[in-house]
């Protein structure tokens, strides 16, 4: 697999690889998320039922059809046990008509509204930490980057990072934290800290969850980070360190061997805070990029979502306490709670 890799201070070989999870209706994002990141992807898609095979056939046209995508993205499919995830003869009529990698996307695109990630339907709970940890899991990168599928980080990121990471070493037990943002549906994303803030100050670019859970990122401090002196032009710097702080779900570049995320969670809440909350007790700290980010495509907001929304939520705050319970008995040692 290609992509870029540097020696940093510490005199080790780095490399960074982005890791994000999708339902086959979600995976046209693919394209705009691999167009900004230009390097190592490791896809993590979720399928059951009909849609096994569907997923199955398109992820082969993506590879046949898609130079960059062969080049660089890596595809698992995780699907319930006894669910086929062969490539049988008869389902060669998914390829009719296909001519390019444009086509494979448009035909995924005639995909993207069957339902969302969290309403599958049919009692089926998507497991969003099991995706994270074998998208995780598929790179052997020193680095990596986990975000949702219709998130966009900003440009030149990947180089920008190994170029910092020569200049100073960094800890074992410290994330480097992206501040996120949420952008209307219809404007353009933004490549650079520069052309994002414009955007931020005519409110066309807000807080990532601002109407629904502003607790949720506003410890990232993002007033400290839009005032910011910027360093030279493309160079990425750590701004501020933070201690985390309940109920805080940063987005960050990581080292390979932070904790799994607990797949006990699934469907919606507290999927990514009892990640982060582990990272917290386990001792890590929180460093602020100066000018990196992660946009999500679209505001979100209350109404939109699937109607268990709520239900899920209860019963994973359930099981939030439980695993809370659980840190002290993994990490006794620990003076940190959350």
């Amino acid at each position: 697999m290609g992509g870029s890799s540097a020696t940093g201070a510490d005199g080790r070989t780095h490399q960074i690889t982005l890791a994000t999870h999708t339902t086959i209706n979600n995976l046209y994002h693919l394209d705009s998320l691999l167009e900004r990141w230009k390097n190592p992807l490791s896809v993590a898609i979720f399928a059951h039922s009909q849609d096994v095979k569907f997923a199955t056939a398109l992820v082969y046209a993506l590879s046949v059809f898609c130079p960059q995508i062969q080049a660089l993205v890596d595809f698992h499919l995780v699907c319930h046990s006894g669910e086929m995830a062969s490539f049988p003869e008869q389902d060669r009529e998914q390829f009719a008509g296909l001519e390019d990698c444009g086509g494979v996307f448009a035909k995924l695109e005639t995909h993207r509204d069957k339902y969302k990630n969290y309403a599958i339907g049919g009692n089926v709970s998507y497991p969003n930490n099991l995706l994270r940890n074998v998208a995780r899991g598929g790179t052997d990168a020193t680095y990596v980057l986990v975000i949702d599928i219709d998130m966009v980080p900003s440009a030149d990121l990947p180089q920008q990072f190994l170029a910092l990471l020569k200049t100073r070493e960094p800890m074992f037990d410290e994330v480097f934290v992206l501040p996120a943002f949420e952008i209307r549906h219809d404007r353009k994303m933004p490549a650079s800290k520069s052309e994002l803030v414009q955007l931020y100050q005519v409110g066309e670019v807000r807080p990532f969850y601002e109407e629904l859970c502003p607790r949720c990122q506003a410890p990232t401090n993002f007033s400290q980070w839009i005032n910011l002196h910027s360093p030279a032009v493309g160079q990425l710097e750590v701004a501020y360190s933070l201690n985390w702080v309940d109920p805080w779900e940063p987005f960050y570049i990581g080292p390979r061997t932070v904790p799994l995320y607990d797949e006990n969670f699934r469907q919606y809440g507290f999927n990514r805070i009892s990640q982060a909350c582990e990272l917290h007790v386990a001792g890590y700290r929180f460093s602020v990029l100066s000018s990196a980010f992660v946009v999500h495509r679209g505001f979100k907001v209350a109404g939109e979502f699937h109607k268990r929304k709520d239900e899920e939520n209860r019963r994973n705050r359930l099981l939030f306490r439980s695993f809370k319970e659980g840190l002290k008995t993994k990490y006794p040692a620990s003076l940190r709670r959350c």
